[in-house]
């Protein structure tokens, strides 16, 4: 069994569309949480830079992590067509594990 795995994802949106993207973004927060495997995921908007959001997401393993990607899922089909027309260029997405 693989290690628990952090994902840390930042989406940038057009100037003018933050607050039709908090809404979008946040609306995928509870059926996320319920995905098998998901410890946690919370959407985090940047104080500095409004148009910069940010998932902090913990999975309990890569198989887990690899599922919710693949998933099709209604709330990740209408993220993924709704975010094209939001997004300023493709989100930054890297994995992180605990150090021992």
């Amino acid at each position: 069994m693989s290690e628990p795995v952090t994902v840390i994802a930042i989406i940038t949106v057009k100037a003018g569309q933050e607050q039709r993207a908090q809404a979008l973004l946040q609306s995928i927060v509870p059926p996320t949480l319920q995905e098998p495997g998901c410890l946690a995921y919370a959407l985090h908007q940047s104080v500095t830079a409004p148009a910069e959001f940010m998932f902090f997401e913990q999975w309990e393993s890569d198989e887990a992590l690899a599922a919710h990607a693949a998933s099709t899922a209604p709330h990740r089909l209408a993220l993924r067509e709704q975010l094209a027309d939001l997004a300023d260029g493709r989100p930054s997405v890297t994995r992180w594990r605990a150090t021992p």
